[in-house]
């Protein structure tokens, strides 16, 4: 397993069996787009991205957003939300053209290929 950030350059580009974004990460940076383009980079033809996503009717967006807890703040920053409704399309855009929907525990999730 390998923990960094995304959009640095990272070893095996291209030959990635699969990357996970967990808990809404699609998020990162204000740009789902760029961020699935880039995970195009990273996976292998055939390979697969897995992740979670914001429930049916809900509207995908960019927000800016800050951390709040235990009465310390953080700094605002970009976030983006991408509704389990938007995933094809954006998905097709990247480069990922095969998308699998599926719902579990309430959470909404994607696998694109």
């Amino acid at each position: 397993m390998l923990r960094r950030c995304v959009f640095d350059p990272l070893p095996g580009t291209g030959r990635w069996a699969e990357a996970l974004l967990a808990d809404g990460n699609i998020g990162i940076g204000g740009d789902p787009a760029a961020l699935l383009r880039r995970l195009r980079e990273l996976v292998r033809p055939g390979g697969t991205m897995i992740a979670k996503l914001s429930p049916p009717g809900s509207q995908s967006g960019i927000h800016t957003v800050r951390p709040r807890q235990a009465g310390l703040t953080g700094d605002w920053f970009t976030w983006a939300t991408v509704s389990i409704d938007d995933i094809a399309p954006l998905a097709g855009r990247s480069g990922f053209p095969i998308v699998e929907r599926w719902n579990a525990a309430g959470r909404w999730f994607t696998s694109l290929s």
